[in-house]
């Protein structure tokens, strides 16, 4: 993974830490800021979690004790200090904000990752990680800290893998293209991605071909769902009509593919992170047609954000001149996204 300000020389090194730790002040104040000033119970997925929560308070299911059990487990404590469904949502709302903010520099170290990288994500995925999804979060967190220590060919990936699906169990969309990026150095040249330019061919082929078979996909996937009690709940991410603001998710569907077309493009240290990115970017088309933009968009954080943090913003033209520009883009970018899951 790309060593960022450790690589520089000492003034300059000392400039890129103090930039990092600026933004992350602004970041922390933007969130505060927003806590403060809005209404939790305006915010995306409430009604979901109430039900959530309502459930395994009144009608607990044997499956809570293993499934999804570290969020089960935060979520009835948030109930036992507050004796109330939607007081415990509302406290859980909060400490999201709180969870964020550690994990965040945890995730994006000052010395592996630039300020560009960080103001990036939080303008891209913030609104949701900071403010909405309450049991994925962590799981988020665990999965891009567990991508770097596949690309390292590191034991300890499997184990921030199997914690963050004790979070969420949509963790596991992320297994396959850990599995990838841990073994890819025992594949085949023209599989491997730091080998080969057959391998973007060979990619190009695979989502093609994937194409083909969405609507079987489709199908096939709504039903195993259907069939399963303990993962029913999330057939809701499979309605292919479900309502929204669908320009929005076609919007983000272009951004994404331009962003890792052009990661992909790139050749040095991120070439490490290709297979996993290309085989995510592959799993989140087919769910994007095949499930619902909704499910697609919540994939999207488990590839985008070791992505973004091992982006060469220097040599996608960011400079002293069109920093402000960049800063703006990503003021509006945060924005947009809020909007999304602020209603």
């Amino acid at each position: 993974m790309t060593e960022g300000p450790k690589d520089l020389s000492s003034p300059a090194k000392a400039e890129a830490i103090f930039s990092y730790w600026m933004w992350y002040g602004i970041i922390a104040i933007v969130i505060v800021a927003i806590s403060i000033f809005t209404e939790p119970t305006r915010y995306a997925d409430l009604d979901a979690y109430i039900y959530y929560l309502d459930s395994l308070v009144h009608f607990p299911a044997n499956s809570w004790m293993y499934f999804e059990v570290f969020s089960n487990i935060y979520l009835l404590l948030a109930h036992w200090l507050t004796g109330s469904v939607l007081s415990a949502i509302i406290l859980s709302h909060y400490i999201l904000a709180i969870i964020f903010l550690i994990l965040l520099p945890k995730t994006f170290p000052p010395h592996r990752s630039s300020w560009t990288s960080l103001l990036f994500m939080f303008a891209m995925l913030g609104p949701l990680l900071a403010f909405v999804t309450m049991r994925a979060t962590p799981a988020y967190f665990l999965i891009a800290i567990g991508v770097r220590q596949a690309a390292d060919r590191r034991p300890n990936t499997w184990l921030f893998l199997l914690a963050a699906s004790l979070f969420h169990i949509s963790s596991l969309l992320a297994a396959v293209p850990m599995i990838l990026l841990y073994f890819e150095g025992k594949f085949p040249d023209f599989m491997r991605a730091d080998r080969s330019r057959k391998f973007y061919i060979f990619a190009i082929l695979i989502i093609i071909s994937i194409g083909g078979i969405l609507p079987q996909v489709s199908a096939e996937l709504t039903n195993v769902i259907r069939s399963i009690p303990v993962i029913s709940k999330y057939d809701v991410y499979t309605d292919t009509n479900s309502t929204g603001t669908q320009i929005g998710h076609y919007i983000f569907l272009a951004f994404v593919a331009i962003l890792t077309f052009t990661f992909m493009l790139l050749r040095g240290e991120t070439t490490k992170l290709n297979i996993y990115v290309m085989s995510s970017f592959a799993i989140y088309v087919v769910l994007f047609f095949s499930s619902s933009p909704v499910a697609a968009f919540r994939q999207t954080p488990f590839w985008l954000m070791p992505m973004i943090a091992t982006l060469p913003w220097e040599r996608l033209g960011l400079n002293r001149v069109t920093t402000p520009i960049f800063v703006l883009a990503c003021c509006g970018l945060f924005a947009f996204q809020f909007y999304q899951i602020y209603v």
